[in-house]
Formats: structure tokens, sequence, C-alpha cells
């Protein structure tokens, strides 16, 4: 009987393995080319704005507007498929520790040429929690060789869009990119903040047309909003030359940065090139920008008035600070008002001798 078992279950074995491969060869040969769709939106500077345009998320009065940061969870269908779970735990706890009214993600959801059964994972866990998220592309979020991903660019943003509670949207087919988007946060028909999301991922800097872009749309904003710029939150994936400058005060002891919590910096700071995009922003009311992308980096450092954010890494694919022995894994909170901005860092799996 004993013997038959074994034969059995040899058997069974086999067949799983038989049809594994079955399985992972249709995938490559069926799959591997998804192009999606594309869209042709072309912008204007000429075009006429319009507020209605833009996707609104209601903050509740007299309560903090939180935001949920995740960045670089970097999934990947093969290397991940048995890991998946345990990175919806890790979200599972974040959000709930967080109870975030937005969830953002600022690139690198995945980081692979397999990225189907990655990303639409996590898009069900993100429709799940039934909060409206928003990400940006990275650079491995449409395959670390572009042209041999299963998920195209255009693929990518039909699944994003595609999103119970997305508010994705691929946005002008003339930028130089795709995921360039405005979300507003209002409070009985005011705008408290403008949340601007931009696709610095494969790109060595935000274009110029990005630029005019969140130019003409907050100048469209500022004219429905009594003739002032609505405070801005910018949300890409690659740190601009800023963030090099302003760590470099804050170690230098420049009495004009501040500090908000601790600062860890163990990747270089090298990012986009510099192109004037920070003192663009500065100009039309931007006062936050959040980027992700070098995983052993997470500070907010006030620089020009500009509260610089590199976001706590999630997930286990990341780096260690100096002593090796603070994981930076978790995500980072913001707690909105209108007098001020709250930031926190949410630690997953907190153990005792990490940093609060």
């Amino acid at each position: 009987m004993k013997k038959r078992n074994k034969i059995l279950l040899a058997v069974v074995g086999a067949v799983l393995a038989v049809a594994a491969v079955c399985l992972l060869t249709a995938y490559f040969l069926l799959l591997h080319h998804y192009r999606g769709n594309e869209v042709m939106a072309p912008w204007s500077e000429d075009d006429a704005f319009s507020l209605a345009e833009i996707a609104t998320v209601e903050k509740q009065k007299g309560k903090p507007f939180v935001i949920l940061n995740l960045a670089d969870v970097q999934l990947c269908d093969l290397e991940d498929f048995f890991y998946l779970d345990d990175m919806k735990r890790e979200i599972t706890d974040l959000v709930n520790r967080a109870k975030p009214d937005l969830i953002t993600l600022t690139g690198d959801q995945t980081w692979s040429n397999e990225n189907l059964i990655s990303l639409r994972s996590l898009l069900s866990w993100l429709d799940s929690f039934q909060i409206p998220y928003a990400p940006v592309f990275g650079n491995h979020d449409y395959g670390n060789q572009p042209d041999s991903a299963v998920l195209s660019r255009n693929a990518c943003c039909d699944l994003y869009e595609s999103g119970k509670y997305s508010l994705f949207r691929r946005g002008p087919s003339n930028l130089g990119s795709l995921g360039n988007y405005v979300v507003n946060v209002t409070e009985e028909g005011k705008i408290v903040k403008t949340l601007y999301f931009l696709d610095s991922g494969y790109e060595d800097q935000i274009s110029d047309e990005q630029i005019a872009w969140l130019q003409w749309n907050a100048e469209g904003l500022r004219a429905a909003n009594g003739g002032e710029y609505p405070a801005g939150m910018c949300f890409f994936h690659k740190p601009i030359p800023e963030y090099r400058a302003a760590y470099n005060a804050y170690r230098e002891g420049d009495p004009t940065v501040e500090t908000i919590g601790e600062v860890y910096v163990s990747d270089s700071l090298s990012g986009s090139r510099q192109n004037g995009f920070f003192a663009a922003a500065k100009a039309v009311g931007v006062t936050d920008i959040v980027c992700g992308h070098q995983h052993g980096n997470c500070f907010t450092i006030k620089y020009e008035g500009v509260r610089l954010t590199f976001a706590l890494k999630t997930g286990d694919r990341v780096y260690y600070y100096a002593d090796e022995n603070i994981s930076l894994d978790g995500a980072t909170r913001f707690s909105i008002t209108e007098e001020a901005t709250e930031i926190t860092l949410i630690f997953a799996n907190k153990k005792e001798g990490d940093p609060q």
C-alpha cells in the first residue's frame, strides 16, 4: 500500500510539474508582448482648461487628509509568485495602521519584464481596501527592457485605468511619457491641495513639455481658486538635483534648511538632471515633492520653502542604513490640514530598536 501511495504521489507530482511548465510556456508565448491600447491625446498650451476634468478626493471637514505613500514595492511574476501573500500582508498592515484617505505609489510597483501577474495582484489588493489610489511609473514598471516586457507602457496604463478605485490617468500623449495627471483634494468645494503626478521613470529628467503642462494646469487652477495657486504636492519616481543640494546643506549645518524626522542616506543622491523643474514647481505653489527610487535613502528636508521627501521603501528589496541594523521598509504618511502637513514614517514589522 505504501509503495502504491508513493507511486501515486510521484505521478501526481509529475502531472503538476508538466502542467506548470505548460502554463509558464503559454504565459511567455501568448502574453509576452501585450502592447495595450495606444491612445492619442495630445496636449497644447492653447487648450482650454477645465476644472471638471480633474479628479477630486473629498476631505472630511475638521479631520486631516491622510496620504499613505508606498515606494518601490518591486514585484516580479516569477521570483515573487510565492511572495505575493507576504507583500499583501505588509501592505494591509501599513494601510490599517495609517488609515489613509488616499494611497499614492511613487513608482517601481513591479521590477522585471514579467510584470502581468504581479501588477494585477497589486491592483486587486489596492481595490480591496476601497480607498482611492494614485500611482506613477518608475524606471522598472514597464520592464527592464521596455521592448520585451510582458506589459508595455500602454498596457500598464490600461490596467491602472481599469482599477475600481484607481485615480490614474495616462494623460497627454505628447509629453515624452505617460501617466501625467492631476488630482485635487477638496473640502466643501474648496481646493485644499493639488496633487501632481508625473512620470520620471525612464527619462533623464522631467521633460520641458511636462513642466509646461504642470504650469498650464497650475494657472488654470489659480483662475478657478480666486487668483491663488492651490498648495501643491508633486509625486514622481527619481529625485531631482535639489535633493542632493538639500542633503549637502543639512550635512554642512545650513540653518536655512529644516529636517523633519530622521535622515537616512546610504545610496547615491543622483537622479534626474537639472532642467529648472524645481524653480518652476515652486513658482506655482508646490510645497511638497515626494520621490522614491533610491532604497537606502529616506528623509524629509525643507529646502527653499519646499519639503523634499525621499519616501520610505516598501517591501524587503531594501538596502540598509549605515549600521546595517535598521531596515528601511514601510511607508510614509502625510497628514494634511489647511494649516500644516505632518510627515511620519510607518515601519513594517517594527522591532525593538527600530527608529520611531
